[in-house]
């Protein structure tokens, strides 16, 4: 009896670590609208369900870092959480951004519609051409919105929310200037009006060019005009919204609020999760800007046992 249950546990271990060996890195090109979309396919075959990574906002590269100073590692580190639990996904360099750069690219020229195109473009590349049938959006704070409205106009089997904002971009945007300056925030909001009504702001105070700067304006405008508590009464697929408490940029209210406006979706609010995904103990002020900047930190496991956990339950009955 020893025996069997020693050679039935050396047979699933080496099974177990066939599907890790299975599971392969292979860089790919993927067209968009004049665009070159550069990513990382982690998969063994087009038979598991895949998850598309969309990336927050900012020049935000395939692995969750970028020039502003995040070096975390986070879309790769949950690439791999995802490989180890047999799902497969695509993580990508932003338009414009890393081996995604565009030549002649000028920020005038980006809207907020083309990354959801993007993203759209990547699920129908991994449908029509890689023969995957169970395509997961996962959108990490900017990339939530992003995935919501991709997943309303694919046949998505599930969209995951990853500290996403449960209210528009100006109202976020205003609410986060008060709480370092009520002062500015008033200017902040006035200029936010105005680029509503007017399409374009022509005076910007010089200590304001970083957030109206000109060649800006346009993507501001076009993000602004969707509100995530509206768009996500519009999804039929199943849903998934996680939010960490030690998280200083997305607050748990805004979860609730994504959650309020479509109850048929599943919400997570993990205990010292930080925005980058990481794990902040029981300190989340002191121990959170560590998160972003430690690539060796690993991802909070509570995050992955929701995502496999949501994946697993809803492919079976997909």
């Amino acid at each position: 009896m020893k025996n069997i249950i020693l050679l039935l546990c050396t047979a699933l271990f080496s099974s177990l670590l066939l599907a890790q060996e299975d599971m392969v890195e292979k860089e790919l090109s993927i067209n968009s609208k004049g665009s070159a979309l550069q990513g990382t396919l982690l998969a063994a075959n087009a038979h598991q369900p895949v998850v598309i990574i969309i990336a927050g906002s900012g020049p935000t590269d395939r692995n969750g870092n970028n020039t502003a100073g995040i070096s975390c590692d986070a879309y790769k580190l949950l690439a791999i959480a995802l490989a180890k639990n047999n799902i497969a996904s695509y993580r990508y360099d932003k338009r414009g951004i890393a081996k995604s750069a565009i030549k002649g690219f000028k920020e005038k020229d980006i809207l907020f519609d083309d990354y959801i195109n993007d993203a759209i473009a990547i699920y129908q590349f991994l449908s029509d051409s890689l023969g995957f049938n169970r395509i997961y959006f996962a959108g990490h704070s900017e990339g939530s919105l992003i995935g919501m409205i991709a997943s309303q106009r694919t046949k998505a089997n599930g969209y995951i929310s990853i500290a996403g904002a449960g209210r528009p971009i100006d109202v976020i945007i205003t609410e986060q200037v008060t709480k370092q300056s009520p002062i500015i925030a008033k200017q902040v909001d006035s200029l936010l009006q105005v680029l509503k009504s007017t399409h374009k702001i022509d005076s910007v105070p010089p200590y304001l060019l970083s957030l109206f700067r000109p060649s800006i304006q346009p993507y501001m405008l076009s993000w602004m005009k969707y509100d995530p508590a509206m768009e996500i009464k519009k999804l039929s697929c199943p849903i998934l919204l996680l939010q960490g408490s030690c998280d200083i940029q997305v607050s748990v209210r805004d979860a609730e609020s994504l959650y309020a406006a479509n109850k048929k979706a599943s919400l997570n609010i993990i205990d010292g999760m930080t925005h980058v995904l990481k794990d902040a103990e029981l300190n989340c002020k002191d121990n959170n800007l560590k998160t972003y900047h430690d690539p060796t930190l690993p991802l909070n496991i509570k995050l992955v046992e929701s995502i496999v956990g949501f994946i697993t339950t809803t492919a079976t009955h997909n």
